[in-house]
């Protein structure tokens, strides 16, 4: 059985991810260079093929004004504008050349469910002229370029297509250091595509790498493989009613995960709902001795959730689960994510617990991330800060690999 992806959405860049750029820029930028150049009487050496590549993926007048700053802006303007005559002429006569499978992939991954998104450095015209040309107009749910109303970079890109599709659960793909960046500002994970422009000195870091795009489906199927693995190594496939908690420090990724797991059991024929403990918080002002009772209501949750779901009974939700149900079904497996597991009065209570072990530096980067962009001010560090202390000091007095009963870690989202 094929499991079910345990991603919502794709966004990928265009140029040296989708589009086979370097088969027309490199020829229509030295035609225009020429011409310019001839146009405006400068004596100027042309770039050399790399140069030019080094402009893929990068606003066009950032790259020019980095490739020709001995020159005025007009003339600058005037090569630029030349560049691009040419090129809109050499496609228009020959067509756009599209990356490899390119459109089987876009397909594919619209056949599984998954939105697909498009965040380019490139101007309103040059995105229509591309997504005419990959045929998949119909099929990408959403694309933004630097024209693009309200758009400053590409991590502002990334995010409108996150929220227009309504999740975080998205992966990036892309070539150049500036898709990474824009997938981390967003605190998402990114695919890079080592086929691409990306310049001999640039180093993309990346929660993975790609040598076509025929690899991606078979790449974002790891992290079904990695939870299942999770899941076999704490018996979750094996009984009914099973009790199973997923903690971890602050964005170790829980939500995502517990929901993804439910998943993979609901495709296995297991009865499943999967509860965030945020659910339960306790009302404003209500005592606690310990961080977890700060954090939830244990009187409630208990009544409301847990001795009906012990006795075999279904139980109604106030609010629907992370796998959208309204109920747990009488005998289902119950997967409760939330934070302050390791050694709380709810682990007795857990047949079992996995801890997702993440580093405090990706920790914070991820929490800067879901500010949509970095973050710049210090309104949000003291409330991490406090939460990282409180996390350390119950990782002290119960270490994750006493108190769970299986520690995963959780730096690569992607399981790679």
């Amino acid at each position: 059985m094929t499991p079910p992806p345990c991603f919502d959405a794709v966004v990928f860049d265009l140029d040296g991810t989708l589009i086979a750029t370097d088969r027309f820029w490199i020829e229509s930028a030295e035609r225009g260079a020429r011409r310019a150049f001839r146009e405006l009487g400068l004596g100027r050496s042309m770039p050399t093929p790399q140069e030019w590549m080094s402009l893929v993926g990068l606003p066009l007048e950032v790259g020019f004004r980095s490739l020709f700053p001995e020159l005025p802006e007009a003339q600058r303007s005037a090569v630029m504008r030349a560049c691009v005559e040419e090129e809109e002429a050499l496609l228009g006569r020959e067509g756009v050349p599209v990356m490899p499978e390119a459109r089987a992939v876009v397909r594919n991954l619209c056949e599984l469910g998954l939105a697909v998104g498009i965040a380019s450095n490139c101007e309103q015209s040059y995105l229509d002229r591309m997504l005419t040309a990959l045929e998949l107009r119909d099929l990408v749910r959403g694309s933004y370029c630097r024209e693009s109303p309200g758009i400053t970079s590409k991590a502002d890109m990334v995010a409108q297509l996150l929220r227009d599709f309504g999740t975080r659960s998205a992966v990036m793909v892309g070539d150049r250091a500036s898709d990474r960046d824009a997938a981390w500002q967003n605190g998402i994970p990114h695919v890079h595509c080592a086929f691409g422009f990306a310049q001999g000195d640039e180093v993309v870091e990346a929660e993975g790498r790609i040598a076509s795009l025929s690899e991606l489906l078979p790449f974002l199927g790891r992290r079904a493989a990695w939870i299942t693995r999770a899941l076999e190594r704490v018996g979750a496939f094996e009984r009914s009613a099973m009790r199973i908690g997923i903690t971890g420090g602050p964005a170790a990724g829980k939500t995502l995960f517990a929901r993804d797991a439910g998943r993979l059991l609901a495709a296995r024929g297991r009865q499943v709902a999967v509860v965030s403990l945020a659910e339960f918080a306790p009302a404003a002002g209500q005592s606690a001795t310990d961080a977890l009772e700060a954090a939830v209501d244990l009187e409630r949750l208990g009544s409301e959730l847990l001795r009906p779901h012990e006795a075999g009974r279904e139980v109604r939700l106030a609010v629907p689960d992370l796998l959208g149900q309204e109920r747990v079904p009488a005998g289902a497996v119950l997967v409760l994510e939330g934070a302050y597991l390791l050694g709380a009065k709810l682990r007795t209570g857990l047949d079992r617990l996995i801890h997702l072990d993440v580093p405090e530096a990706v920790s914070w980067r991820r929490v800067r991330g879901r500010e949509v962009q970095p973050v710049s001010s210090d309104s949000a560090a003291p409330t991490l800060e406090g939460t990282w202390e409180l996390q350390h000091a119950l990782e002290q007095r119960f270490p994750p690999r006493v108190a769970a009963d299986f520690v995963l870690d959780g730096t690569n989202p992607l399981g790679a």
